[in-house]
């Protein structure tokens, strides 16, 4: 059986193609955002973020990556949109890829990002201050180069629904 992680920008659905994934091919999903949530005793990601500032919550978010990737119990892993970025995380995703994990790289159009954002506003903080076009942009650039240097296979969400995308991973990878 096949283990994933699953990377991409924020609302490019991977907690929702993860859980599709583990559904699909009977093994158990770990979404990283509530791991770290967990970690920082907060009730999300979003708090914690808010409540820790940046450096500490990307720190949590790496140390956090390292005991899910030691771990035998999970099969799938969906990281937060800066996981990748976060101290050490690198060379974690690095070993993990070495060591058997397959990385899916999610992927949408700028807008449709924009938009998901907008609808769910509480649960997905600015990290820039920008109105969220501007936003998934700037991040895009900043974060992309290290997505592509990770990515096994890159996968287009724009259109379809979780459980289409996840299929068409599991169908691909084997």
């Amino acid at each position: 059986m096949h283990r994933f992680i699953l990377i991409g920008l924020r609302a490019t659905g991977k907690s929702s193609v993860g859980r599709a994934i583990a559904r699909l091919s009977g093994g158990t999903f770990l979404d990283l955002d509530d791991a770290v949530a967990v970690a920082a005793g907060s009730c999300s990601a979003h708090d914690a973020f808010v409540a820790l500032g940046e450096p500490a919550f990307r720190a949590l978010e790496s140390a956090a990556l390292g005991d899910a990737l030691q771990s035998a119990s999970h099969t799938v892993i969906a990281l937060g949109g800066g996981t990748p970025t976060a101290p050490g995380a690198l060379d974690l995703l690095r070993r993990a890829r070495t060591g058997g994990w397959k990385v899916i790289l999610l992927d949408a159009p700028d807008d449709v990002l924009a938009e998901r954002i907008r609808q769910s506003p509480g649960t997905r903080p600015s990290l820039t201050g920008a109105a969220p076009d501007q936003e998934v942009a700037a991040i895009r650039e900043r974060r992309w180069p290290i997505f592509e240097l990770l990515a096994d296979l890159t996968v287009a969400t724009g259109t379809r629904n979780p459980s289409e995308i996840a299929q068409g991973i599991v169908s691909t990878i084997g």
